[in-house]
């Protein structure tokens, strides 16, 4: 089964360029909206904390807008593959990236679509695709015809919760190590600016 057989559409992102406002040139800016840039995909998720931001003139077309349920791929390496929450809905996804739309429940599970898609195997399948050309970029009927491991959809179910689970579990995790870290930083630089100040 392959994944492009149980989708209703896998299509690449927005051309930012096309909707970006550029007022130095007169631009009238319609809106602000958030991207969802490849650096803030990552271990099956979206961090919102590399979010980008674009000024937009015209509307963006909704199915290049993120809706839960989707599955965004990065087309360049690492190819990172994240599952779209309801938390991460509305996000402009640009070219450098292909949504996964309409994937049908009764065949497969999207989380663990995103799960599967995150396996060095896969990822190793489609570095194949862009080997020997200059542009490590993938292209959408690489991404269709991606094979289906033929596992139950209830065992998909099972194995989409557990992944999900353990991206919640990194990401506390990070956020903990990234806490720790400021406040060790913390401690030192008070220390140093107590002994700079004795010395005076």
């Amino acid at each position: 089964m392959k994944l492009g057989e149980i989708t209703k559409t896998i299509y690449s992102g927005q051309i930012i360029s096309r909707v970006e406002a550029k007022e130095d040139v007169g631009d009238t800016v319609l809106a602000e909206k958030k991207v969802l840039i490849p650096k803030a995909i990552s271990a099956g998720r979206v961090n919102h904390s590399d979010l980008g931001t674009v000024k937009i003139k015209k509307e963006v077309d909704n199915g290049r807008i993120t809706k839960r349920g989707d599955v965004v791929l990065k087309l360049s390496t690492p190819y990172d593959t994240a599952y779209i929450e309801e938390c991460d809905e509305g996000l402009v996804v640009p070219s450098f990236c292909c949504i996964i739309r309409g994937i049908d429940s009764n065949k497969a599970d999207a989380e663990f679509i995103a799960a599967y898609m995150n396996t060095d195997y896969i990822r190793e399948q489609l570095k194949s695709k862009v080997a020997g050309t200059t542009m490590a970029m993938i292209k959408i009927s690489d991404v269709k015809d991606l094979e289906l491991p033929p596992i139950t959809i209830e065992k998909q179910r099972l194995l989409g919760q557990a992944y999900s689970i353990s991206c919640q579990k990194q990401d506390l995790l990070k956020e903990m190590l990234d806490n720790e870290q400021t406040l060790i930083n913390n401690v030192i630089l008070k220390s140093v600016k107590e002994a700079q100040e004795n010395e005076q």
